[in-house]
């Protein structure tokens, strides 16, 4: 099975340009955002360090304890990553950006934060105030759960087999040759392999019937355009004057000579008992899955005595490069999820907040997966990797927010206080890391190639719902203490 794997997978990168891979931008901007997310948490937890008070409870507890588990944590969460998308060329590069990015947010940039001095500005008197944070925001926490929940419906409709025609802008000159091919006979090849069930060579006139049979029933299957085959060569042969006198199997030796450019040597193999049918797919037509149709193909082939031997083309590359990105995003996802219940109880220490963790992770996906099947966007091998991005960022962002309800606690804090002083604490960071993050991808959305946009706009979206589960959610369930009647 992996080997089978690898196979496609080299064969869909050699169909990419070799001077840049689709995924090594978003690529880098992942490695960007490991860079800038530490740092950015870093300048928060140097003003905390700043005192709050004259009993000095403000200061936090040691930095290196908590870089340590959030260098622990989410290493172990992008090594997932990597196994993941080590398809999409994430692989050694990513794990040697994430290693770096975090020498650099950790070794080199502290001695920087040492020259800063903290300074009143009108941005910083705007900010929310201890009033603001210390409210539950029940109704908004309850809305964005209702709404991920709703939004979660959508995953059956996720299209991971996006046409050939979604990667190119309507109303674009190429796209409209495109659809213009398409509507005239089919726009995608697929090449099938066929021989005789019986094993029997294909020369004879019983064959040559049978293939016949064959080729009107591929033509006649409604996601198939034009058919050229081993029978339309020797039909064309028979127009020919007193072409009767002569076998197929001579004709087809003619066929092979120069003289006809050797034409026949691209449909019949030498022993005659393997025939090739070129078939240009239909791909406005399709509702099914590219594989799905080649697996009916295969059932036509056998109806009339045939068994395709191989299968090939751009059209069944495509459908298994769908295949697999739909099995990453479902085993990924659950070993991802698995994965953050330890990482949630480590962190956490108690049951809730383990809890409440995982269910505000669990919003991510499956708001954006969700939303991506209710507006129909196409989930492709470039635009897939988009959730993993936000997953990573909101895992980064929770293990920070805890990490602050953990060191108001060892200050002396409880409860709901101590998510208060952690969210005053950490928001800056959080939102400040999304933004940043979500402005980098949001410039994809200036690009030319849709999958490129989709995946810099599930990205922008993902990063709203980090924010709003992270800081409104979680602490909800992490810490509400609700009033008892009396």
């Amino acid at each position: 099975m992996h080997e089978c794997r690898l196979v496609d997978l080299a064969s869909a990168i050699d169909a990419w340009p070799q001077d840049r891979h689709p995924d090594s931008e978003p690529r880098h901007d992942r490695v960007r955002h490991r860079v800038i997310a530490p740092g950015l948490h870093d300048v928060q937890l140097a003003d905390a360090r700043r005192p709050r008070a004259p009993d000095g409870k403000g200061s936090p507890g040691p930095r290196g304890s908590r870089a340590t588990h959030d260098f622990s944590a989410f290493i172990l969460v992008h090594g997932l990553r990597v196994v993941r998308f080590r398809q999409f060329a994430d692989g050694f590069g990513g794990v040697l950006g994430t290693v770096l990015a975090f020498a650099c947010a950790y070794l080199m940039y502290p001695a920087f934060l040492r020259w800063a001095v903290p300074r009143k500005s009108r941005i910083i008197e705007a900010e929310p105030t201890h009033a603001f944070w210390s409210r539950r925001f029940a109704l908004l926490s309850l809305g964005i759960i209702l709404l991920g929940a709703w939004l979660g419906f959508g995953l059956v409709k996720v299209n991971t087999d996006p046409s050939l025609l979604d990667y190119f802008k309507p109303h674009q000159e190429l796209r409209d040759g495109l659809q213009f091919v398409d509507r005239t006979g089919g726009s995608n090849p697929l090449t099938l392999v066929v021989s005789a069930s019986n094993g029997s060579r294909l020369n004879t006139d019983d064959a040559y019937k049978k293939m016949w049979t064959l080729h009107g029933a591929l033509e006649n299957y409604k996601d198939v355009g034009t058919v050229i085959s081993l029978p339309t060569l020797l039909a064309e042969g028979d127009r020919t004057p007193f072409s009767f006198l002569i076998s197929y199997e001579k004709m087809m030796e003619i066929m092979e000579q120069p003289k006809y450019a050797r034409v026949a040597k691209s449909f019949v193999t030498e022993d005659r008992t393997q025939a090739v049918f070129l078939l240009r797919m239909i791909e406005a037509r399709r509702t099914k899955y590219r594989v799905d149709v080649v697996d009916d193909l295969r059932s036509v082939c056998r109806k009339y005595g045939f068994k395709a031997d191989l299968v090939g083309g751009i059209y069944y590359l495509q459908g298994r490069l769908a295949k697999l990105v739909a099995e990453s995003l479902v085993t990924g996802l659950f070993w991802l999820n698995l994965l953050f219940v330890v990482i949630a109880w480590v962190v956490a220490r108690s049951v809730r907040g383990a809890v409440a963790m995982i269910v505000s992770l669990t919003l991510v996906p499956l708001s954006m997966l969700g939303g991506i099947g209710w507006f129909h966007v196409p989930v492709d091998i470039i635009s897939a990797p988009a959730t993993n991005v936000c997953i990573g960022i909101a895992i980064d962002s929770m293990i920070h927010l805890v990490f602050g309800v953990r060191r108001a606690q060892r200050d002396g804090k409880k409860g709901w206080q101590a998510w208060i002083f952690a969210r005053e604490e950490q928001w800056r960071g959080i939102v400040y890391s999304d933004v940043i993050v979500a402005t980098g991808f949001a410039i994809f959305v200036l690009s030319d190639f849709p999958p490129t946009q989709r995946f810099g706009l599930v990205v922008l979206a993902g990063c709203i719902i980090d924010i709003l589960a992270n800081l409104f959610v979680l602490p909800l369930l992490g810490g509400a203490q609700w009033k008892k009647r009396v």
